[in-house]
């Protein structure tokens, strides 16, 4: 687990949602499979596009591209799942392009099988809450300064860029570093080897994804790591293997405290 972050540490609290959301499993070829909830890499990627940090792609400086800025040793991200999901498949038409001689060519289209998300409750949108720290003050600032106003400099979608998604600003807080041998509730998506899983509970329901982590500047992935998540209550019930993180804050006026851990 990620133990850069200090005790007392700010961390920001807000919502990301949309109708529909894809995000598509590395290792799925012809089928476009998707997981239940976007990997760090494509949180990473919503955040940088919020602050408008270029991609190695956009960026003549090295040192402002955002895959190390926003790496997991600078950068501290937490996901909750707050929908209860379904899956279907539609079949899509992608066309088949390549250039030559400065011209694009135009081939015959593919129908690709494509795995959407949506909310179980007809027109509820997906949303997964977020939880966001970072030792560079400056990007904290920035981006809590743009997400309390509602704005952006990329728009943020979920996964694919026909899936466009809002974002809203729940609260500011500070974390509670902790260790304990008892069998807690933990409210967030967590790497599998970071907790011991209670099985005894019934009606829990895991699922286990392997996921990217993030890059290098040059586009070098990093390594995978298997994460877990409950789809039923979406809380996962189990004992923290080493340190995890307590937050405390208001929604409406509720009081909600959560135990979360980075991933």
């Amino acid at each position: 687990m990620n133990d850069g972050l200090n005790s007392t540490a700010k961390i920001l609290i807000f919502d990301i949602k949309g109708q529909m959301a894809h995000f598509r499993k590395f290792y799925t070829n012809s089928s476009s499979l998707s997981y239940l909830f976007p990997p760090r890499t494509v949180l990473a990627g919503i955040i940088a596009g919020i602050l408008g940090l270029p991609s190695e792609r956009f960026s003549k400086d090295k040192t402002q591209i955002y895959y190390e800025l926003l790496n997991k040793n600078n950068c501290f991200i937490g996901l909750r799942l707050k929908s209860n999901i379904r899956k279907i498949i539609q079949t899509v038409n992608y066309s088949f392009t390549k250039t030559q001689n400065n011209q694009i060519l135009f081939g015959k289209p593919t129908q690709i099988p494509l795995e959407i998300l949506l909310d179980k409750k007809f027109g509820n949108e997906i949303t997964y809450r977020i939880y966001f720290s970072h030792k560079d003050e400056k990007i904290y600032q920035d981006f809590k300064e743009l997400i309390k106003k509602d704005t952006f400099v990329y728009p943020p979608y979920l996964g694919i860029s026909e899936f466009l998604a809002t974002t809203k600003f729940i609260n500011e807080t500070e974390v509670t570093v902790k260790e304990t041998a008892n069998d807690i509730e933990i409210s967030s998506v967590c790497k599998l080897k970071d907790i011991k899983l209670n099985f005894d509970k019934p009606g829990f329901q895991y699922l286990v994804e392997k996921m990217p982590t993030g890059f290098l500047n040059d586009r070098t992935p990093l390594e995978t790591e298997d994460y877990v998540v409950e789809v039923n209550k979406r809380i996962i019930q189990g004992i923290p293997k080493n340190k995890y993180y307590s937050v405390s804050y208001k929604e409406k006026g509720k009081q909600i405290n959560e135990n979360i851990l980075f991933i």
